[in-house]
C-alpha cells in the first residue's frame, strides 16, 4: 500500500514540477519573442537619448519676394516622460512657469506615454525668466529639458492672416492620420488658411541626435546625428503693399462709416489679376494676428476669439455670404440682352416706382430718374429699368444666367471653408417653402435682393468675366513652390474655369454700362478726377435689419483690364456711401497714385 501511495505523490509531484516548468517556458517565450522588442528598446532608450531637432517650416514670400512668413528660434520647455519621476513636486511647479494647469500638463503627459523618451513641449518660445527657472532648479526636475526649436513668425502680424492662416498643436485625429508619416504628439501642424492647405509641402523632415547617456543621464557620447530639412516655400500671388493698403483702408472706412451712424461691422476687400486669377489682395475686416498661435494660444486668447460678435476668425472674402444688391444688375442686364428681352436701344421711364398687379416697388430717387436706356439704366442703377427686366426674363430664366456666371457654386480657391452663395429658383421655393414664387419676388431678384447670396470673391469673378469677355481664371494664391535652394518644384498654372458664351455685341453693352457708372453715374463723384479709366458697380444691398451693406465691384483700367475687384462694408451704407471711397484707395494703391486730397461729395444713390 505504501509503495502505491508513494508512487503516486511521486507522480502528483512530477506534475506539478512539470506544470511549472511549462509555464517557466511560455513566460519565457512570451518576454523573448512577443515583448523582447519593447524591453529591448526600452533598454536601448534607457542608454540611448534621443535630442529632436525639428526642422523649420517653409516661408512665405509675396510676388516680390517680400518675406511674409517666416520661423525665428527660441526655447521650449519640455518634459520626457520616462524620465519624470519627481511629477508630484515637479508638476505643480512647472504649471506656475509655464501657465498651464496641472491638469493641462497631466493631459500632455498622458499623451505622450506611448513614445516616454520624446519629449513633450509644454511651453513653446519660453522667455528668459522661465528658462531660468528651470536651469536653477533643474536638480528636483528629471526629464524637464529646454529645447531650442523654430517658432513660426508672420512677418507683419495681421496682414493677411486669413489668408496665411495659423498653425496649432497637432489634435488627437490629427495625429492618428499623420502619425504614419512621421508626425509627433507634441508636433504643430496647419490649422487654417494656407497653411493647413499646403501643411505637406510646408512641414521639412525633422533632424536630431542620438547620445549616449550613463545611468546618472549625464552624457557620454553620440551615437548618430541627422540634420533637419527645412520644408519647401511659397511665392505667393500676393502683392503685399497693396495688401496693407487694402487693409488699411478697409478699416479706415469702417470707421468713417461708423462715426456717420452706420453700424459698419466690418467688411471685405479682394483684387485679383484678370489675366491668371491671381489674388493680389485678400482682406477682411476685423482680423486676428496668426502670431498668437504660433507658439501654442492660450485658452483665455482662444476663447476671446471664439466669443468676439464681430467673429474676427471669418474670412468674409469667401465664408460669408451676402444680398448682392446692385451689383447683380450686370447678371441682369446681360441676361436680358442676350435672350433679347431688350435692346441697347429701347427707352424706359424711371418715374420713381414700379407697378405690378398693384403693388408698388420703389426705386432709390423718389423723384425718379427719367428717360433711360440699359446702359442709362446701369449707369444710374435704376430699380425700375430693371424691375421690369426682371419681370420680362422670369425667375427661373434669371437664375440660369447667375449660374451661368459662377453664382451659387465655389470658386474653387485653394482656402478651405468657402460658401457657395445661393441662386433660388421656383422649384426651390415650392420645394422648401410650399409656396409658389410670386412675381414680385422676381423684380426684387432682378436687383439683388430677396434669397440671393454671394460672397465677395465672386462678385469680383463676375467682374472678371465682363472684363475678359466671358472668360473667368481660378483664383489662385500661390505662384509656384521652391525648395530651400530657391529652385522652383512646382509652378501653378492658370486655369479656366468658366467660359460665358454671350453675343460680343451684349459684353460691349455690359461693359460700356459698368463704364458709364464711374464716368457719369454712381460712382462718378468719388472716382472724379481719377487719372485711370475704371469700371464698376455699385450696391446697397438690403439686410432685413433697417441696415444697407455697401458694394462696389469693377474692374481696371476699363480699356485694358489688369485687375478685378470688389469691395465690402458690412451695414456701412448705400454703395457710393462707403464702398466706393474703398475702392478708390484700393485702386490708388495699386496704381501707385498719390491719395485723393479733400472731401469728396456723396449723394444718395445705389
Amino acid at each position: 500500500m505504501w509503495e502505491l501511495e508513494k508512487a503516486r505523490r511521486m507522480s502528483i509531484l512530477l506534475l506539478i514540477g512539470c506544470g511549472i516548468m511549462l509555464l517557466l517556458v511560455v513566460r519565457l517565450v512570451w518576454v523573448q519573442l512577443l515583448e523582447g522588442p519593447q524591453y529591448k528598446k526600452n533598454a536601448e532608450e534607457n542608454r540611448i537619448r534621443r535630442q529632436y531637432q525639428q526642422a523649420p517650416r517653409g516661408s512665405f514670400y509675396d510676388r516680390n519676394g517680400a518675406v511674409v512668413v517666416a520661423n525665428r528660434p527660441s526655447f521650449a520647455i519640455s518634459v520626457i516622460p520616462g524620465e519624470y519621476s519627481n511629477a508630484g513636486e515637479a508638476t505643480p511647479f512647472l504649471a506656475g512657469v509655464t501657465g498651464l494647469t496641472e491638469t493641462e500638463i497631466n493631459t500632455l503627459l498622458q499623451r505622450g506615454q506611448q513614445f516616454l523618451f520624446t519629449p513633450v513641449r509644454l511651453k513653446r518660445d519660453a522667455d528668459q525668466t522661465a528658462m531660468a527657472k528651470i536651469q536653477e532648479n533643474k536638480s528636483w526636475l528629471p526629464g524637464v529639458v529646454v529645447e531650442a526649436i523654430p517658432v513660426r513668425q508672420y512677418v507683419y502680424g495681421e496682414l493677411a492672416a486669413h489668408m496665411f492662416g495659423y498653425i496649432g498643436q497637432i489634435d488627437e485625429d490629427e495625429y492618428q492620420e499623420r502619425k504614419a508619416a512621421g508626425y509627433g504628439m507634441s508636433d504643430m501642424i496647419g490649422k487654417s488658411g494656407l497653411e493647413q492647405v499646403y501643411e505637406d509641402v510646408l512641414r521639412g523632415v525633422d533632424g536630431g541626435r542620438e547620445v549616449e547617456v550613463n545611468a546618472q543621464g549625464k552624457e557620454v557620447g553620440v551615437a548618430g546625428e541627422k540634420t533637419a530639412i527645412a520644408g519647401n516655400s511659397l511665392v505667393l500671388t500676393l502683392d503685399a503693399n497693396l495688401q496693407k493698403a487694402a487693409e488699411t483702408a478697409l478699416k479706415e472706412q469702417i470707421d468713417v462709416s461708423r462715426t456717420i451712424g452706420m453700424p459698419a461691422k466690418g467688411g471685405a476687400v479682394v483684387v485679383l489679376d484678370v489675366k491668371t486669377g491671381g489674388v493680389l489682395a485678400l482682406a477682411s475686416s476685423p482680423t486676428f494676428n496668426p502670431n498668437l498661435f504660433a507658439a501654442g494660444i492660450t485658452t483665455k486668447a482662444w476663447q476671446t476669439l471664439l466669443n468676439n460678435a464681430d467673429k474676427p476668425l471669418s474670412n468674409r472674402v469667401i465664408q460669408n455670404a451676402y444680398p448682392p444688391g446692385s451689383v447683380f444688375k450686370v447678371v441682369t442686364a446681360s441676361a436680358a440682352l442676350e435672350t433679347g428681352a431688350t435692346t441697347t436701344e429701347e427707352t424706359f421711364h424711371d418715374i420713381g416706382y414700379y407697378v405690378l398687379d398693384g403693388w408698388t416697388f420703389y426705386g432709390w430717387e423718389p423723384k425718379g430718374l427719367g428717360t433711360l436706356k440699359i446702359v442709362d439704366g446701369l449707369a444710374m442703377s435704376s430699380d425700375p429699368v430693371f424691375y421690369e427686366l426682371g419681370r420680362r426674363l422670369g425667375a427661373d430664366t434669371l437664375a440660369a444666367y447667375a449660374l451661368t456666371f459662377g453664382l451659387g457654386k465655389t470658386s474653387g480657391i485653394e482656402l478651405r471653408g468657402e460658401e457657395t452663395g445661393f441662386v433660388p429658383t421656383e422649384e426651390w421655393k415650392l420645394a422648401n417653402y410650399g409656396e409658389t414664387w410670386y412675381p414680385g419676388e422676381t423684380l426684387i431678384a432682378a436687383i439683388g435682393q430677396g434669397y440671393y447670396l454671394v460672397t465677395p470673391l465672386q462678385q469680383a469673378l463676375v467682374m472678371m468675366a465682363v472684363a475678359n469677355g466671358g472668360i473667368v481664371y481660378k483664383p489662385i494664391l500661390v505662384d509656384k513652390v521652391i525648395n530651400t535652394e530657391g529652385i522652383t518644384v512646382e509652378k501653378i498654372q492658370p486655369t479656366v474655369v468658366r467660359t460665358i458664351y454671350l453675343r460680343p455685341e451684349v459684353w460691349a453693352a455690359v461693359r460700356k454700362g459698368v463704364e458709364a457708372v464711374v464716368e457719369r453715374g454712381t460712382a462718378a463723384s468719388i472716382f472724379r478726377g481719377f487719372p485711370k479709366p475704371v469700371a464698376g458697380k455699385t450696391g446697397s444691398a438690403e439686410t432685413g435689419r433697417d441696415t444697407v451693406h455697401s458694394w462696389f465691384a469693377g474692374y481696371a483700367p476699363a480699356d485694358n483690364p489688369e485687375i478685378a475687384l470688389a469691395v465690402l462694408v458690412e451695414d456701412g451704407g448705400e454703395g457710393s456711401m462707403a464702398a466706393v471711397p474703398l475702392a478708390r484707395k484700393v485702386l490708388e494703391a495699386y496704381f501707385g497714385l498719390p491719395a485723393a486730397k479733400g472731401k469728396v461729395s456723396v449723394g444718395k444713390s445705389d
